[in-house]
């Protein structure tokens, strides 16, 4: 029985100890680093949701290029395909820009007219050697809307994403050919020119599956408009 009545009153003395050095203690508060909103542009694609000076659309502004990874092209002066889904009396202008990868450099910028309707446009480097890409080089590109009933002093809506030139060999134009991803700026634009001048199943069919590797299936779907219509500043 002493030994029992010994053995409780040691447990208490090291419950009460513990719990004297857990009060006296620095308490360690856990603590979530509050960030930024994010930006108004979002890699690939994305209408920025807490953005009410834009018209409310079904689908987002989209480029048609993937999201998180580079693609190629063999060109000098690629082209560029986007989903816009406003019309002029929606959007003020827009404008499309050319930087080199560390954006240090500006290879091109130009303001466009919003298409008539909505739908799937297109912008081409000019064919100058100013603006001509380097082979082996990386690119990044931003494009931007200035929505009507907006007060901001910058753009309300933007997509953005990266490039680089590659050599053309046999093997790039075969992939261009068939309508593989590889080459995507330049598969994506021989087949929506195609499909602008003379529309065929087989392009058709092409271009749904191109869209489908980047998961824009639905994009296909949507009115080809053409090459935007550039202003003059």
């Amino acid at each position: 029985m002493y030994q029992v009545r010994w053995y409780l009153l040691c447990v208490l003395i090291w419950a009460i100890g513990s719990a004297s050095a857990i009060a006296n203690s620095p308490i360690k508060v856990s603590t979530t680093t509050k960030t930024n909103p994010p930006s108004n542009t979002k890699p690939g694609g994305g209408l920025d949701p807490t953005n009410l000076s834009c018209k409310k659309t079904d689908r987002p502004l989209t480029a048609l290029s993937p999201r998180n990874n580079f693609r190629s092209t063999t060109s000098e002066h690629p082209t560029f395909w986007f989903y816009i889904p406003y019309s002029p009396e929606d959007i003020k202008k827009g404008e499309f820009v050319l930087l080199t990868f560390d954006e240090k450099t500006l290879i091109y910028e130009t303001a466009f007219e919003p298409p008539k309707t909505p739908g799937i446009v297109s912008i081409s480097l000019p064919p100058s050697p100013e603006y001509a890409l380097e082979e082996g080089k990386s690119y990044r590109w931003y494009l931007r809307l200035y929505c009507k009933n907006s007060r901001r002093s910058g753009s309300d809506l933007a997509v953005d994403g990266w490039l680089n030139r590659v050599a053309a060999t046999a093997e790039t134009e075969r992939s261009i050919d068939a309508g593989a991803p590889d080459i995507w700026y330049d598969s994506l634009t021989r087949l929506g020119n195609l499909l602008l001048v003379s529309p065929d199943e087989k392009s058709r069919n092409d271009w749904n599956k191109l869209l489908e590797s980047i998961g824009e299936k639905e994009l296909a779907k949507e009115q080809l408009v053409g090459p935007v219509v550039l202003v003059k500043e």
